[in-house]
């Protein structure tokens, strides 16, 4: 199986050690959606050395979510498994939508990269990135060259809590936000 894209892919947790002898893994997860981790997902994993980096793509034949072990359909003992110690995991986006379903204002991270932040009618900048810090995600927002121009920072963070976000629009690609901009300036 060849591996995906690094834009096509979404980081939903690592593994870690070894679990007894029949190639059983401990998984760490990292996703909001810990339900699609299933049998017959596909995942990417992606292993980092000083002097190099590997992907391979495996199946999962089960897991555990009480205990968190997971075995794959390839790794058949802990000789095999102990290779993928470490591994960030990755699913692609296609089976993070088809396996999550989202309720009416919900939207995966992924989905908001590349929208608009606007503040009463002035853009503000655009999203680039979703960075999880304690329990709240925050949008990380490259300022608009305008306000660049303007001495503001280039980069800043932005909360996506009530406080701040009052409407995301998937339709334009637009979320607008209050106290946002004295967030810039105060960057």
């Amino acid at each position: 199986m060849t591996p995906k894209s690094d834009l096509s892919l979404v980081q939903i947790g690592k593994i870690g050690r070894t679990i007894g002898l029949d190639g059983g893994l401990k998984f760490i997860s990292n996703t909001d959606f810990p339900q699609s981790i299933q049998k017959g997902l596909h995942l990417t994993l992606k292993l980092f050395s000083k002097f190099s980096s590997s992907t391979h793509c495996h199946i999962i034949k089960s897991f555990n979510p009480k205990n968190s072990v997971i075995f794959f359909e390839d790794v058949d003992d802990i000789t095999q498994a102990k290779l993928l110690t470490n591994a960030i995991a990755y699913v692609s986006i296609e089976d993070t939508k088809r396996m999550c379903e989202l309720s009416k204002d919900e939207f995966f991270w992924f989905e908001l990269i590349d929208y608009d932040i606007i503040e009463n009618g002035e853009i503000l900048g655009k999203v680039t990135d979703i960075e999880r810090i304690g329990t709240t995600d925050y949008l990380i927002v490259s300022t608009s060259e305008e306000l660049i121009c303007k001495k503001l920072a280039k980069k800043f963070l932005i909360p996506y809590i009530e406080v701040f976000i009052i409407e995301t629009s998937r339709e334009n690609r637009n979320i607008f936000v209050k106290g946002a901009k004295s967030i810039l300036e105060a960057s």
